[in-house]
């Protein structure tokens, strides 16, 4: 038997005309031939499938249902013709179906995810653009059309790109709120689920940024602040000093610094959630406003707060990844 008598035999399985004979039949096929054990879960699948919404996709009903019928044999008893009419519909039901999973599986979007957990990694894209993950970062884009038309990946985290030229093939991110469109150039954006703005830092190229119908184009050395949950008037694009390394501040984290200005606790807490995988707690308010300038660099998560504790008055208690701040 040929697996075109097994897809017959599952046809007539759903429609409900399998005589117990049939069945019988069926299931030694299945159980004789191991490479057609998935056949049954597939007609499964296939059998939930609206016939026109697949056929319309493929324009294959009529050619199939064409082949079909002239095997019909109108001269017999009408019981046995409507078994066979059956099993002649569930088959072009199941033939247009396949049709249908294979053009469905082909085009499906295979998404590759990559991502870093406790610590910074680095990747290299499929056109060669190299992606520096921080922690807790994933990015997502499709390998089936990456690079065909766009370059196109989503960002939930912090990375710095070096983008490879590709002329005619732009490179685009979406990160939060913000599309980045970019030939080739270098850059950084920050976009963590849950922070209070997408931030996006050009180191040198040019790059576009577009969100709510605004466009907003970066200058090397210039960083572009987008509220989450604000108006997009409240946006800010500001130039930035690099710092005494050479480096701005915003990409500090790729040789294992955590640079921070005049930052609010909350604001520094946040960033040090990220660096350290903790999660701070504040006894009130105030404590949230205090404000902080300094580099973490190798200290630990004791030690650094611990520095903190130089410039500003406050209490702090470690319990596994918790850290809570008191007064």
């Amino acid at each position: 038997m040929s697996n075109d008598r097994i897809w017959i035999l599952l046809g007539k399985q759903f429609s409900g005309e399998i005589t117990s004979a049939e069945l019988s039949e069926l299931e030694k096929l299945l159980e004789d031939d191991p490479g057609t054990a998935a056949s049954r879960e597939l007609a499964a699948n296939v059998w939930q499938t609206p016939l026109q919404e697949v056929a319309d996709a493929h324009n294959s009903e009529s050619r199939i249902w064409d082949a079909v019928k002239p095997q019909l044999l109108p001269h017999r008893p009408r019981p046995v013709l409507h078994r066979l009419v059956a099993a002649a519909a569930a088959a072009a039901v199941l033939a247009v179906g396949w049709i249908g999973w294979q053009h469905v599986r082909s085009t499906t979007p295979a998404l590759q995810q990559l991502s870093a957990a406790a610590g910074k990694s680095r990747v290299t894209l499929p056109d060669g653009s190299m992606v520096w993950l921080n922690a807790h970062t994933q990015l997502h884009y499709d390998k089936n059309s990456f690079g065909k038309q766009y370059r196109e990946i989503t960002l939930n985290g912090e990375a710095f790109f070096d983008i490879a030229k590709s002329e005619g093939s732009p490179f685009i991110i979406h990160a939060g709120k913000i599309k980045i469109h970019v030939l080739g150039t270098a850059f950084n954006v920050k976009a963590y689920t849950d922070d209070s703005a997408v931030y996006t830092t050009l180191v040198r190229g040019k790059i576009a940024v577009s969100f709510q119908g605004k466009t907003i184009v970066l200058q090397p050395e210039e960083k572009l602040t987008v509220p989450v949950i604000q108006q997009a008037a409240a946006f800010q694009q500001q130039h930035l000093e690099k710092d005494s390394s050479g480096l701005l501040p915003e990409i500090s984290w790729l040789n294992n610094k955590l640079v921070f200005d005049n930052d609010t606790f909350d604001h520094l807490a946040g960033k040090m959630s990220q660096w350290y995988g903790v999660t701070f707690h504040f006894d009130s308010p105030g404590l949230q406003q205090l404000r902080f300038t300094g580099i973490i660099d190798t200290e630990s998560i004791d030690e650094a707060l611990k520095m903190l504790q130089l410039s500003r008055p406050f209490h702090f208690r470690i319990n596994g990844k918790e850290v809570h701040i008191s007064n």
